[in-house]
C-alpha cells in the first residue's frame, strides 16, 4: 500500500483503524503514522474548544457592508439579503 492509498481511505479508516493492510502500512510509515497523531491530536483539542456565543447581527452586517464596499461580496436579489455570492479567485460560492 502507498502512501497516497492509505491517505485517500484515511477519512474511513481513521476511528476505526482500518484493516490489516491499512495497519501494516501504518506501523511501517513514518509519515502516515505521524499524519494519523497530528490528526488525532487536532481532533481532541477540537473538542475542548469552548462554543462561542453568536455575535450581534451588527457585527454580521458591519462585516457584509465591509464586503460589499470592497467588491468582495454582492447581495443576491430575491433572498432577502440572505444569500450572499462570494467571488474571489474567479470562482463563485455560495453562502446561506
Amino acid at each position: 500500500m502507498t502512501c497516497a492509498e492509505y491517505q485517500e481511505a484515511l477519512p474511513y479508516i481513521i476511528d476505526s483503524g482500518g484493516d490489516k493492510e491499512h495497519q501494516a502500512h501504518l506501523a511501517g510509515c513514518s509519515v502516515c503514522s505521524d499524519l494519523v497523531a497530528d490528526l488525532k491530536y487536532i481532533a481532541d483539542q477540537a473538542k475542548l474548544l469552548v462554543p462561542m456565543e453568536e455575535p450581534p447581527k451588527r457585527v454580521w452586517n458591519g462585516i457584509q457592508r465591509s464586503l460589499e464596499r470592497e467588491g468582495l461580496v454582492s447581495r443576491s436579489a430575491g433572498n432577502r439579503g440572505r444569500l450572499l455570492k462570494f467571488r474571489r479567485a474567479g470562482t463563485w460560492m455560495i453562502s446561506l
